[in-house]
């Protein structure tokens, strides 16, 4: 039996997912340079806070950082979807 010749995707779809590929790609560079930053800056540092001073390793300090950072941009986008789809 002769196959049926598959259509063409929307030029949209490839678009799509060409960007998560690149998505990918730069999510993965960062963490390894995360995770290169924290192996080169294993000491122990003092971390100042408004009221208080705490002793702590430099990777906890770069680990709770960088999930601060995702965090914040994680709600900075549904903040922008939600005022977006309101209009």
């Amino acid at each position: 039996m002769a196959q049926e010749p598959k259509a063409p995707k929307p030029q949209s779809e490839g678009k799509r997912e060409t960007r998560e590929v690149v998505r990918l790609v730069v999510f993965g560079l960062g963490l390894i340079l995360l995770i290169a930053f924290i192996v080169g800056n294993s000491s122990s540092v003092k971390v100042n806070f408004v009221f208080f001073s705490h002793q702590a390793s430099l990777i906890w300090v770069i680990l709770i950082a960088a999930l601060l950072g995702v965090a914040i941009d994680r709600l900075v986008i549904a903040l922008r979807k939600r005022r977006t789809s309101r209009k």
